[in-house]
């Protein structure tokens, strides 16, 4: 295989890789290795040079050995394996995982499972308690309007958690097609401005739009996801008989409004799954918790740079630059 084709492929890898001849001299070492034990690559040829830590683990060590460091007050765990040719030994192959990332990864994980579990509980069991009561004849003619429509209400609320979610884990995945075509942002803008009148009609919400055609090279679906989510929050947290102003010129989309604003304390916080500053207006609204959360990921994914300001009671600006071409 060629060197640079391989050199690239091991540098691809989430762990680090070294590999070691008979003499302890340096065959290679990826980025990841280098990340780990704080070393540049070309301070590396021999095991000597390996933190001490490091060189300490290969003292007797045999093929399939593992243990658990610390380097500069990181977790890593290191992993040994004999390099073999036709039977007999040529050197050997040492992985670092960065145990730090996995346990937050999986932190991540589990905190996730929980929040889905009670998000989705909660419309589960008013659904099926509506429906109980009809089943068994204990709701009233009169009553079952009205509960039918609280069914569909939750039922539109836990359609709408699965959607983002999904959104959310395509994002993470990047199970989203990277596909890049000139986009019009400010059309995209339009659309979802129309999109959501209803909407805002029905909380008395007033959305200005200004700026102009705005091209770049982006994902459409992407960008759709996006200013949805920017416009659908400002609505939804908005006063009644409030204002939302969306501006999109030269590569940067604003959006203001004149809601609740958030405290000083939840600004770091806002783009963090299911976190809400309102939790009984996100309720009432139907909000996942999750718009904001898709929002910093596509910026990452796009390579945007995302800032908030915002004042209690009287509103809150994200402003999204986008890179320029």
């Amino acid at each position: 295989m060629n060197e640079t084709i391989l050199a690239g492929l091991l540098d691809s890898l989430e762990d680090g890789v070294a590999a070691f001849d008979l003499d302890g001299h340096t065959l290679c070492c990826n980025a990841a290795a280098c990340r780990l034990l704080h070393m540049n690559a070309d301070s590396l040829h021999h095991i000597f040079d390996l933190p001490q830590p490091v060189r300490m683990f290969f003292r007797d060590v045999r093929s399939g050995d593992s243990t658990t460091v610390e380097l500069d007050h990181q977790a890593v765990r290191l992993q040994y394996h004999d390099i073999t040719k036709d039977g007999l030994r040529v050197g050997a192959v040492l992985t670092l995982t960065d145990i730090g990332e996995q346990d937050r990864v999986e932190r991540i994980r589990r905190e996730f499972t929980a929040n889905v579990s009670h998000e989705l509980k909660t419309p589960l069991t008013s659904i099926s308690g509506y429906a109980e009561m009809i089943e068994n004849g204990m709701a009233k003619d009169a009553d079952i309007k009205a509960f039918a429509e609280r069914i569909r209400r939750e039922s539109n609320r836990m359609l709408a958690l699965v959607s983002d979610i999904i959104t959310l884990s395509e994002l993470e995945e990047r199970g989203i097609r990277e596909q890049e075509e000139t986009v019009d942002l400010y059309a995209i803008a339009q659309e979802t401005v129309e999109t959501l009148k209803s909407a805002a009609m029905v909380r008395g919400v007033t959305v200005r739009l200004s700026g102009g055609p705005t091209y770049m090279q982006a994902n459409p679906v992407l960008m759709d996801e996006l200013v949805y989510n920017l416009l659908d929050n400002a609505i939804r947290y908005n006063r009644d008989n409030g204002t939302v102003y969306v501006r999109v010129s030269d590569g940067i989309l604003t959006v203001r409004d004149t809601g609740i604003g958030i405290a000083k304390a939840d600004r770091d916080r806002i783009f963090e799954r299911f976190y809400r500053v309102d939790k009984s207006r996100s309720k009432a609204t139907g909000g996942t918790g999750l718009g904001l959360a898709i929002v910093k990921h596509i910026c990452e994914r796009c390579h945007a740079q995302i800032t908030l300001e915002s004042a209690l009671g009287i509103g809150t600006e994200i402003t999204v630059t986008f890179p320029q071409a």
